[in-house]
């Protein structure tokens, strides 16, 4: 959608002017563009994206067009449509101001009401779930998740050691540096692969993310918050070993670096990838247990998984003792 000159081209004092009340004193909206490009601007809400394109004319604004999306397409609409009454009644007063033609998908609505307008970019009605996927919701708070992931903290641990004992390798859970390459060198040996023809459900969250989840299988408590933590190519048993790990392995940076603490991730920007997951937050960048062993486990897969053609490097007992050096090593730095 955007603003097209109705005639003459739009005034660019009277588009900048405008423009300002969104993107204030943005050096890319108020320098000159040089002859043959055009002046890009990037604007999110809470929901909302959008990509403004200012392309000059020669002596105002040959074109105004407007890229929108919803980055949490499956939330109720109103939040969007909320959004994007913004981004439409700006739009509106530029095409007023300027004499210019207000269109949305190639319709001219100049003067229509605000109503007719977003019915056309966002229906009032919530959307429905994609065919051939399974909805995932909870009305369960993340503060509420992060105290039941805590709580679990003792279970992981008495599972962890009753697990080894049993195959004779009892391990030494004292959280010091030297307890990790033993607990990593016996759960190598245990890790296995999920079947490949396993039966398997395409799950969509509210977010609009997919991710895979295994069917009729036991599965940790955080699997699927989000669809960065969805591991399913890896057995029951060794997704309830992978769980118990990177706790024991977080615990153990947590006690070595006492200014960290168990926190609900949050970032400021839309693009952090742990936003409400228990994190280790308080020094350097926040430490996700689970994914923060994603390069771990994937030296195990391919160890399972080899390709003649791409060999690795298989994984090695000391593994997770480095990994704890390099993130106490990391936040030990910070001042």
């Amino acid at each position: 959608m955007g603003v097209i000159p109705s005639g003459a081209e739009l005034s660019r004092a009277t588009v900048i002017a405008l423009l300002s009340r969104v993107f204030g004193d943005d050096p890319d909206l108020h320098e000159d563009v040089a002859g043959g490009e055009y002046a890009e601007l990037v604007w999110e809400g809470e929901r909302l994206g959008t990509q403004w394109f200012v392309h000059p004319g020669k002596t105002g604004v040959s074109e105004l067009v407007v890229s929108i999306w919803d980055a949490f397409p499956l939330l109720p609409a109103a939040g969007f449509r909320a959004e994007v009454t913004r981004v439409v009644e700006v739009l509106q007063e530029v095409a007023q101001a300027t004499g210019g033609r207000f269109v949305v998908q190639e319709g001219d609505v100049t003067g229509a009401p605000l109503g007719e307008v977003l019915d056309m970019i966002s229906s009032d009605e919530d959307d429905r779930t994609p065919a051939g996927m399974v909805l995932s919701t909870t009305a369960e708070s993340d503060e509420d998740f992060l105290g039941r992931y805590l709580a679990a903290g003792d279970e992981r641990l008495a599972w962890l050691h009753d697990q080894a004992a049993r195959t004779g390798r009892p391990q030494r859970l004292d959280h010091s540096r030297d307890s990790l390459a033993p607990i990593w060198g016996w759960a190598i040996g245990r890790l296995e692969l999920r079947p490949a023809d396993a039966p398997r459900e395409k799950v969509i969250l509210e977010n609009g993310s997919v991710f895979q989840r295994p069917t009729d299988a036991v599965l940790p408590m955080w699997y699927g918050r989000s669809a960065l933590l969805a591991p399913h190519i890896w057995s029951d048993e060794s997704l309830a070993l992978i769980d118990a790990v990177a706790f024991y392995a977080a615990e153990c940076v947590r006690h070595a670096v006492p200014e960290l603490s168990w926190q609900v991730g949050h970032g400021e920007t839309r693009g952090y990838v742990y936003e409400g997951q228990p994190v280790l937050a308080g020094r350097g960048h926040d430490l996700e247990p689970i994914s923060s062993l994603r390069p771990l486990m994937g030296k195990v897969y391919h160890l399972r998984n080899p390709d003649p053609v791409d060999p690795r490097t298989p994984p090695a007992a000391e593994d997770l003792r480095d990994w704890f050096d390099a993130a106490v090593a990391e936040r030990r730095s910070e001042s």
